[in-house]
């Protein structure tokens, strides 16, 4: 399955998706899975951040485009109560 965009979310999207994925990844690192409390000196370490930093990277997207949809219904929404 494949997700199209409209053109004109491009701009929000990547005004808004770093500072998303930096909230989100911290949260997830530090917090969620607790990744400071491992060693980073087995290849299973590094592939649990690589996995958390690839989750922390898909839960932004989402979030970004479901905040870009909530904005443009509410702007539909109050044009249409004008």
């Amino acid at each position: 399955m494949e997700l199209h965009l409209p053109k004109r979310i491009h701009k929000y999207y990547w005004s808004l998706f770093p500072i998303i994925l930096v909230i989100i990844a911290y949260q997830n690192i530090f917090n969620n899975w607790e990744l400071p409390l491992y060693g980073f000196n087995e290849l299973e370490d590094i592939g649990r951040l690589l996995f958390v930093c690839g989750l922390s990277v898909c839960e932004s997207a989402l979030v970004t485009v479901f905040l870009w949809w909530i904005i443009e219904v509410l702007k539909q929404w109050l044009r249409k109560k004008s």
